[in-house]
């Protein structure tokens, strides 16, 4: 039989169809091909792992890319920051400007203002100050000319008294003698009342009514006035005063004051321009008017005509007895009674 058909030649090959391998051939086979599956899944997750970890790399880069870009934008935010800054510096100045509302505290200042003038026009006049007194004398200027003393002396008679001084108390300036005595003044009297005052004799006076007089200077810019008013509750002057002015001016500003006699007393109005005397059943008040002039020129006229003021008695009793008039007849009016008892007894005694 040819030697091919005996199994000679290569390794698995030749066989005849259906005979049994040589022992050992399968299991070298199934190595090999255990080794280029390995091989080849080696291969294969090389492949991966080496697509996985370029990925990897373009992912890293691509993300610097990003935090790039983002840091661009970042620094864009920034800028927007400073600007924003800046819209903060201008609403620092439109605080500025709302300080501007301070200025609205000087309306404090006009109130103030408002508030002051009221005070003194009820407490003090500061317009009420005497005119230029070149002497020192107590006399203005234009009064030494009204009396015709000394302007460049303050004692015109050298008797160590201050020709203002002696005007006031009702001495003669000029030499020695009471003022009434002398040439310088004249004598008013009010016939209803009994009242008189002395006042400069070049002055001019006139009857308002029958209660008041007015005395005016020679260049007409300041005026005395001499009211009388009836007092039947025998208020003092101060009482009056106060009863007339309520509660606006304090008491304890008034100046007590007398007539030269002394029998009429009475207080100075707090700015000094006026005089209110009482004296039994009437009210005396005097009071200086000078105007819209900033001083005053007759300080010691007002003075002394205020003061020379004197009250005939008998004017006074006539008033008083008045009243005692109508107390007496309410009294013989219960005698009356008294004797309309007494007959009615008789009567019946009678009976």
């Amino acid at each position: 039989m040819p030697e091919r058909f005996l199994g000679g030649g290569a390794p698995g090959k030749g066989l005849p169809m259906g005979a049994p391998k040589p022992k050992g051939s399968g299991r070298g086979l199934i190595i090999a091909i255990s080794i280029i599956v390995v091989v080849g899944l080696g291969v294969v997750a090389a492949l991966f792992f080496t697509d996985i970890f370029n990925k990897n790399a373009a992912n890293t880069n691509n993300t610097n890319l990003v935090t790039n870009t983002a840091n661009t934008n970042a620094n864009s935010n920034s800028n927007a920051n400073t600007n924003a800054n800046g819209n903060a510096n201008l609403n620092s100045n439109a605080n500025t400007n709302s300080n501007q509302n301070g200025n609205l505290n000087s309306n404090g200042n006009v109130n103030t203002n408002v508030n002051a003038p009221t005070n003194q026009n009820v407490n003090s006049d500061p317009q009420a100050k005497s005119s230029a007194d070149a002497d020192k004398d107590e006399l203005t200027n234009a009064e030494e000319s009204i009396f015709g003393t000394n302007p460049s002396s303050s004692d015109s008679d050298g008797d160590s008294f201050l020709d203002g001084k002696e005007l006031k108390l009702g001495y003669y300036p000029l030499g020695a003698g009471k003022l009434v005595a002398s040439s310088l003044v004249s004598t008013f009297t009010n016939a209803l009342y009994g009242s008189s005052v002395l006042y400069p004799r070049q002055w001019v006076t006139v009857a308002r009514s029958s209660t008041e007089q007015i005395f005016t200077n020679p260049t007409g810019d300041e005026n005395i006035t001499l009211a009388v008013y009836d007092n039947p509750a025998r208020l003092t002057a101060k009482q009056w005063y106060m009863q007339q002015t309520g509660s606006v001016v304090d008491a304890t500003g008034l100046v007590d004051v007398a007539s030269w006699d002394t029998l009429s007393t009475g207080v100075i109005s707090p700015n000094g321009l006026v005089y209110y005397f009482a004296n039994a059943g009437q009210l005396y008040v005097i009071s200086l008017n000078y105007g819209l002039k900033p001083t005053v020129d007759s300080r010691a006229t007002f003075e002394m005509l205020a003061r020379s003021l004197t009250v005939d008695p008998t004017k006074v009793n006539v008033n008083t007895n008045t009243v005692n008039a109508n107390a007496n007849t309410n009294s013989v009016g219960n005698t009356n009674t008294a004797g309309n008892t007494n007959g009615n007894s008789n009567t019946n005694s009678s009976t």
